[in-house]
């Protein structure tokens, strides 16, 4: 009986020790689960304050780029205003300048003209129609008249291809003529003139 008390105090003994054993190490466990819920929620809160200083840092920037985009905002308005304007004045300079071109075209085939005029010949029509065609009728009291207005027209720089369509002669001796040369505004290189053809 002895012995088998012993065999159940020692048995007792064991369970003891194996029940305090898991007791310590159910303990142990639960120190280090506490320890990482405690890291982890000093990891987020560290995370959230980190999260929380950027956040109101870019509010504090989002309110001072508000206060300067207020004090902008007049000059940005000018500066738009500004450009606006620019952009008309542009589109008025641009629509004078044509006319100017157009304008030029005119005045030059006139001065040209005049120009190319010797003596002893007066033109009584002209026209100026699309594709730069030129058509000029007058009157001249002799063919050599008619024969120098047309080389003068040639030596132009802004004249090519003077044709004489018609030259006629009336009983009191003046010729009739009806002649058409192309006009440029770009002047070619003038090709000299007869001597004494022009006055």
């Amino acid at each position: 009986m002895i012995k088998i008390n012993l065999l159940v105090e020692a048995r007792a003994a064991r369970v003891a020790r194996a029940s305090w054993i898991s007791l310590g190490a159910a303990s142990l466990n639960n120190y280090i689960l506490l320890g990482l819920i405690i890291l982890g929620l000093a990891f987020v809160g560290l995370r959230y304050w980190k999260l929380s200083s950027t956040l109101a840092s870019i509010k504090a920037e989002i309110v001072v780029n508000q206060r300067e985009y207020e004090r902008l905002k007049p000059i940005i308005a000018e500066v738009e205003a500004f450009k606006k304007k620019n952009a008309e004045l542009k589109h008025k300079i641009e629509v004078i300048e044509e006319l100017k071109q157009k304008q030029y075209g005119p005045v030059r085939v006139m001065d040209e003209v005049s120009k190319a005029l010797p003596d002893l010949l007066w033109l009584t029509n002209m026209g100026y129609a699309g594709g730069n065609v030129l058509t000029l009728q007058g009157q001249a009291l002799n063919e050599n008249a008619v024969a120098n207005f047309i080389s003068n027209l040639a030596a132009s720089p802004f004249f090519a291809e003077p044709s004489l369509k018609i030259m006629s002669q009336d009983d009191r001796g003046v010729f009739t003529f009806d002649l058409s040369c192309t006009f440029t505004q770009t002047p070619r290189e003038a090709a000299p003139a007869a001597s004494g053809q022009r006055s």
